[in-house]
């Protein structure tokens, strides 16, 4: 499938999903705000909850500033409180911080590639923004070095999870159908990445006649100006490249790489899509919450002293 092509069909389906995951977490949002608020009658309108809700946690973050940074920051997301249990500690920071790190790079690509364009830069203005610039393209050194270490981080910590929960079961650790539907699409994702990258790098760089011969000059220069030619390193995608280097042997036709590159790329994102809505009604969803309810426990009980 052509590149651009590809891009508006993910991007449309990728905003409908956005818009069906928010009016999932407002039923989520919705079901919490049946409990009862203190200060406010049983009986009081879920909108009422929520606006004293807001109201009230604003007022706390504001009057307890350096408790909710220390909070968030030491208990929300270095989870400092695991120090003892090193092996599980560590699984929790890689998956934590190589997933959110991952997604923080691909919203700020999307925003790169698909966004300022539309706003009237050329490829070749895109490419002088510091640091911005480089996201034009995942064959940017950096870019391509960023991607390989986040996606082995997030292997590493999904390898010890898995360790975990298959040979290293604690007593009281259960593992629902739910939660290994998720660790599946994790461990799926986590791996998906790679074959995903090598034939890409394999339809973008194959020469008729099936020879890899990797240049930058291949890649349109909507997609990789000139001015990023020194930056240019696909290569420093170590593991997707040295697949392609190593299928490269099979000496197919670009064409028929870039059909193992639709295939697995759409595999790669149904399982993104598949984990997005499933995560919130499993107990993984305390990923997405703990910040959030360690900060919450910090200030009620700052306020309580």
């Amino acid at each position: 499938m052509e590149h651009e092509l590809r891009l508006r069909i993910f991007w449309a389906i990728h905003l409908l999903l956005l818009g069906l995951f928010g009016l999932e977490t407002a039923f989520i949002l919705a079901t919490v705000l049946r409990a009862r608020l203190p200060g406010l009658p049983a009986d009081a309108p879920r909108r009422r909850k929520l606006a004293v809700a807001l109201g009230r946690g604003v007022r706390l973050t504001f009057r307890h500033l350096g408790l909710v940074l220390r909070a968030l920051v030491g208990d929300g997301l270095l989870h400092r409180r695991m120090t003892a249990h090193r092996r599980r500690w560590l699984a929790h920071l890689a998956v934590l911080w190589a997933w959110l790190g991952l997604g923080v790079l691909s919203i700020t690509t999307g925003f790169v590639v698909e966004i300022l364009p539309r706003l009237g830069l050329t490829p070749d203005r895109i490419a002088a923004v510091p640091l911005l610039g480089g996201l034009l393209h995942a064959d940017v050194w950096w870019v391509a070095l960023l991607n390989e270490l986040l996606g082995l981080i997030a292997l590493l910590g999904m390898g010890l999870i898995l360790y975990r929960h298959a040979f290293r079961r604690e007593s009281w650790l259960r593992t629902l159908p739910g939660d290994r539907l998720v660790l599946a699409l994790l461990t799926f994702i986590a791996l998906g990445g790679f074959p995903t990258e090598t034939f890409r790098l394999l339809a973008d760089y194959t020469l008729p006649g099936g020879i890899f011969a990797p240049a930058p000059a291949l890649i349109p220069a909507e997609r990789l100006p000139p001015s990023l030619y020194p930056l240019w390193g696909p290569q420093w995608g170590f593991i997707g490249y040295g697949g392609a280097r190593l299928l490269a042997g099979l000496c197919l036709s670009a064409q028929t790489w870039a059909v193992w590159h639709n295939v697995s790329f759409w595999l790669h994102f149904a399982a993104v899509s598949l984990l997005l809505f499933a995560l919130p009604f499993t107990r993984f969803a305390h990923v997405l919450f703990a910040p959030l309810v360690v900060v919450g426990n910090r200030m009620l009980g700052e306020e309580a002293r």
